[in-house]
């Protein structure tokens, strides 16, 4: 009887043990994981610029045709030579427009 006590005894101790040991691996790994975050790419193949340096051609353009609109964000795709604006009107949904360095409206395909 007493060697089936001590029989459980060790068992349960070795349990013990290895969860112990399984429990500080995974913390450990757990602490190693490191995380990097990276800005969204675009898919489309347009950048972002600042406002501050669209030309002026373009910023004339805005205020011309959308009047009460701001520029909101700016993105260039220089192989189109096109800029793709978020307009930005109070009280209205954002609206995403392109237009080229010229300051013409174009329409993009999309794929």
């Amino acid at each position: 009887m007493k060697s089936l006590v001590m029989t459980a005894a060790a068992a349960a101790t070795m349990l013990f043990a290895t969860q112990n040991i399984n429990a500080q691996t995974s913390s450990e790994d757990v602490a190693m994981t490191k995380t990097e975050v990276q800005a969204p790419a675009q898919q489309d193949g347009f950048e972002k610029v600042e406002t501050s340096a669209l030309p002026e051609k373009v910023t004339a353009a805005v205020a011309a045709d959308k009047a009460g609109a701001t520029v909101d964000q700016a993105f260039y795709n220089e192989k189109l030579k096109v800029y793709k604006l978020m307009l930005q009107a109070e009280g209205a949904e954002m609206e995403t427009a392109y237009i080229n360095e010229e300051g013409k409206w174009v329409k993009i395909q999309k794929k």
